[in-house]
């Protein structure tokens, strides 16, 4: 990215994006939720019948320490292209 913000390299990008794509702006998303003081997140997925991973669907509802989450996809995804994010959680 070389100083040019994830924000500016996402509006460049073609949706979705494939699983390289979703590591970069998940690992941001993390750097930025940990910058901001945020403790615990949990795997948000995309909500359509079929589209959720089994890897997504087995942490929906986890609270999961930010300094152990992992840049998503998930190591189980089995997706073409990963439509999960994080999402602070208390």
């Amino acid at each position: 990215m070389s100083g040019e913000s994830i924000y500016d390299w996402m509006a460049k990008q073609k949706f979705p994006l494939d699983k390289a794509g979703v590591q970069k702006v998940s690992t941001a998303k993390l750097a930025e939720m940990r910058e901001a003081g945020i403790k615990f997140v949990s795997v948000l997925g995309c909500n359509n019948p079929g589209e959720d991973c089994e890897a997504c669907l087995a942490t929906r509802d986890q609270k999961i320490e930010i300094e152990f989450a992992t840049p998503l996809p998930l190591p189980d995804c089995d997706r073409e292209f990963c439509k999960c994010e994080y999402l602070a959680t208390e």
